[in-house]
């Protein structure tokens, strides 16, 4: 089991850990620390990947949301921190992200292509959790998300692994639908009449927007990785790896 850890929230009292897919206990094609429920995993393999990266984080269970590709970011208190943890979400069944002031009050997230930012303000003591592929980028999750904290300029943010533009080929439609809504635009290569959306630089560019430019990323690619990270677009059927952030002072 391996997690990347952003020293850059680290380093002011915040953990942003980003798990790979490895040291778990599921089956193939969901081998091997698949932490979702709604990939079609055995649930008891998922429960035990799911205490076993909490354990490997010091810590018993952590919420974790629907993630339907909206906008909805809902606030944790130490009273939810276990929904969504032993089954689908109840409280946080419609959100997308998450966020607390608490400290020692855990986030988590999954993906296997899209964007799991954590969000950290020093100064505020906020941390935030949100989920964002094509979809919630257009309808404006990562804005709603920056507009949590007052002083922007201070913000630091750590992006997980996502699929990049070496294999996100998208239609003009999605390439165009993502370039209208912000005012830079999306970030998009253009190869040989076929359309790649970069989605980590396109979340950089709309936190640019909202003022926030202390931004982290892995830089790894899930589908070129898929050996070490899931990818649904390079796999089909397959897992979700574990996002986990936390105010820890």
């Amino acid at each position: 089991m391996w997690a990347h850890v952003a020293t850059d929230l680290e380093d002011v009292g915040f953990l942003a850990a980003f798990f790979e897919r490895t040291g778990g206990s599921s089956a193939k094609p969901f081998d091997s620390l698949n932490v979702s429920f709604g990939a079609g995993d055995d649930p008891a393999a998922v429960l035990a990947n799911r205490r076993a990266a909490a354990a490997a984080l010091g810590l018993e269970e952590f919420p974790v949301p629907g993630l339907i590709h909206g906008t909805t970011l809902a606030v944790v208190g130490r009273g939810r921190m276990r929904d969504g943890f032993f089954g689908p979400a109840e409280v946080f069944g419609t959100a997308d992200g998450l966020h607390t002031k608490t400290p020692g009050v855990p986030l988590g997230a999954f993906s296997a292509d899209c964007v799991i930012a954590v969000m950290a303000s020093p100064g505020e003591r906020r941390v935030a959790m949100v989920h964002a592929g094509w979809r919630g980028m257009v309808a404006g999750i990562l804005h709603k998300g920056a507009a949590l904290f007052e002083n922007r300029a201070e913000v630091r943010v750590a992006i997980g692994p996502a699929i990049g533009p070496c294999h996100y080929e998208v239609g003009e439609e999605v390439a165009s639908a993502v370039a209208t809504a912000f005012p830079a635009g999306a970030v998009v290569d253009r190869r040989s009449g076929r359309w790649f959306l970069d989605l980590v630089g396109t979340t950089r560019s709309i936190l640019r927007e909202e003022g926030i430019r202390r931004v982290w990323d892995t830089g790894l690619c899930t589908a070129c990785e898929s050996r070490l990270l899931f990818s649904f677009r390079a796999e089909g059927t397959t897992g979700r790896h574990l996002a986990v952030g936390m105010r820890l002072l």
